[in-house]
């Protein structure tokens, strides 16, 4: 049985492995801060896994929690399968509620923008997931004053996949950047930002990539009108039959 000292250890564990130090050194329980230092050592040096945050099996001494999730109930099939896609979202309802909109059976997850960036940690740290490469990060006008962040990510450890989109109005588009968690997700979210201009909170250098700072207007927006000069350079507009 999983003691609570134990949970409390791979808390603290993740919680400094994400960058979260304070909370390990302001634990009251010396030996607790002890262990938890320890084993985040270990796992940063490659001789110890991270601990899961779905939760853990038995444990004693200094020897590694096995992380039990997806890993442990199924092993995961070398292409993403529906009964792994199940269980996932049963995991994203029980771990961040009220963020799943609709997973379409099981074909992708369409997520609320407000838990994202907790729920991006999660698919790329927990070793039973491992989402470790963001393939591809697009942006969507899909009509009726939503705009739609797409992303497709590849776990290299499970050979699995997953797609996850995020809906949000043309009024207030915002959704937390994943920069920090995916770097390449930098000039992805740019290119969204800059064609459709969906603002990527937190995200460390949020600009244009494709068009001047003080262009006007988001091109791939569906309400979107070139704007008749620049600088005052005419700038042209699309040819006949183009579109």
């Amino acid at each position: 049985m999983t003691t609570d000292q134990d949970k409390i250890i791979n808390e603290l564990i993740n919680k400094g492995l994400d960058g979260d130090m304070d909370s390990v050194n302001q634990h009251p329980d010396r030996m607790v801060r002890a262990k938890a230092k320890a084993m985040i050592i270990k796992i940063q040096k490659g001789k110890a896994e991270r601990p899961s945050m779905l939760g853990i099996s038995s444990s004693s001494g200094d020897q590694p929690s096995k992380p039990v999730g997806l890993k442990d109930q199924e092993k995961p099939e070398p292409k993403l399968e529906p009964s792994f896609n199940e269980k996932l979202e049963k995991l994203i309802d029980q771990l961040f509620p009220g963020s799943l909109l609709d997973s379409n059976g099981g074909e992708y997850f369409n997520l609320k923008p407000g838990n994202w960036l907790d729920i991006a940690k999660w698919l790329k740290s927990d070793p039973a997931l491992f989402f470790d490469s963001l393939q591809c990060q697009m942006g969507i006008d899909v009509g009726d004053g939503m705009l739609e962040s797409r992303y497709n990510f590849h776990s290299m450890k499970h050979d699995h996949y997953l797609e996850v989109r995020i809906n949000v109005p043309v009024s207030e588009p915002k959704i937390p950047s994943v920069e920090s968690v995916w770097r390449i997700a930098d000039w992805f979210e740019r290119e969204t930002y800059d064609m459709l201009g969906i603002e990527f909170t937190g995200h460390r250098n949020l600009r244009r990539i494709l068009l001047p700072d003080d262009w006007e207007g988001w091109p791939l927006r569906k309400d979107y009108e070139v704007q008749e000069t620049y600088h005052g350079i005419v700038v042209p507009k699309m040819k006949e039959g183009w579109e």
